[in-house]
């Protein structure tokens, strides 16, 4: 349709006309949209310092009412490990770690262990019997691999269980 109406070999006066008004047209919204970017960013300048307040008070305050809660909640969390049905078991708390999941064992005679792990350089609570499957499996990984003898293999898995 632009085509047919603006075509170049028909060079009427009126057409011509009406394409000059358009690029104008077009020109002056353009001025107008800079124009309200300049009043606008003119006025993010003039009242940066407000702003930045006003972000940094609702930063604060947002903290501030995150860790009220977190206290607040915490004497009900005591409450409910102190129910007869957490005693004598071990109990795993993880916030971010864990994407704050909680893990309940029963408990055996030792406490649980805490491991360290140089290549992660995080800790975590174990389980004796989940230490004890994990050194396990860790002593078959190096009798496969033939790195330790079937004496030493032997030797390790009594030492592991007469802990």
């Amino acid at each position: 349709m632009w085509k047919k109406w603006f075509s170049l070999d028909d060079a009427s006066l009126t057409k011509g006309v009406l394409l000059a008004f358009l690029i104008l047209f077009f020109h002056v919204g353009m001025l107008l949209v800079v124009a309200l970017l300049v009043v606008f960013f003119g006025f993010i300048i003039q009242y940066f310092a407000w702003i930045l307040l006003a972000l940094g008070l609702g930063a604060a305050g947002t903290i501030g009412f995150i860790l009220y809660t977190l206290k607040k909640q915490s004497s009900s969390i005591a409450e409910v490990l102190t129910m007869p049905e957490f005693k004598g078991k071990n109990i795993e708390l993880r916030l971010f770690g864990g994407l704050a999941s909680l893990k309940v064992t029963d408990s055996l005679e030792s406490a649980p262990m805490l491991e360290h792990d140089d290549r992660w350089q995080s800790r975590y609570l174990e389980s004796p019997d989940t230490s004890r499957v994990r050194e396990l499996s860790e002593l078959a990984r190096l009798l496969e691999n033939d790195l330790i003898t079937q004496e030493e293999y032997q030797q390790a898995k009594d030492d592991l269980f007469n802990r």
